[in-house]
């Protein structure tokens, strides 16, 4: 298992951790390995699935970039073809859709990934994250203490 790890946190790593500020806490696969206690093969397979849903956004993202700047450029001007404005809004909004899809293949696939009792970790994570707004506010006006 140590062996999985430490190749999954150096194939993981460099896709993920960014600058040298980042080497003080693990990077956010390495804590779902951990936290989750992945088998080897399901750190195999998670490095996999997000290696994948990386290369895809990225793609994704490369082609929408351009086109919103162009459409932004095409708004400034002073009398934008509307032709244009609806062909470029709709090819952006089918490589938007094609990334939701990616998304939601990607959490499919992680998900079948899990044992029942990594389910209920992982739906306790959710749960905590819809109350982070509350956390937030509570620290805000001094309820409670930050979190770090």
């Amino acid at each position: 298992m140590k062996q999985a790890f430490m190749a999954f946190a150096i194939a993981v790593c460099p896709l993920l951790c960014g600058f040298a500020d980042e080497v003080l806490q693990p990077p956010g696969p390495v804590i779902v390995v951990q936290f989750l206690g992945f088998s080897d093969t399901q750190a195999a397979q998670f490095t996999q699935l997000l290696q994948t849903l990386q290369a895809t956004a990225g793609g994704l993202q490369q082609q929408i970039g351009p086109k919103q700047q162009a459409l932004v450029t095409l708004l400034s001007s002073a009398q934008p073809d509307p032709a244009t404005v609806g062909k470029l809004f709709l090819e952006i909004h089918v490589l938007q859709q094609q990334f939701g899809q990616a998304l939601q293949s990607y959490h499919e696939s992680f998900l079948a990934l899990l044992t029942s009792d990594q389910r209920q970790k992982t739906q306790a994570v959710v749960q905590a994250a819809q109350l982070l707004p509350a956390v937030k506010a509570f620290a805000e006006v001094r309820l409670i203490e930050p979190p770090r």
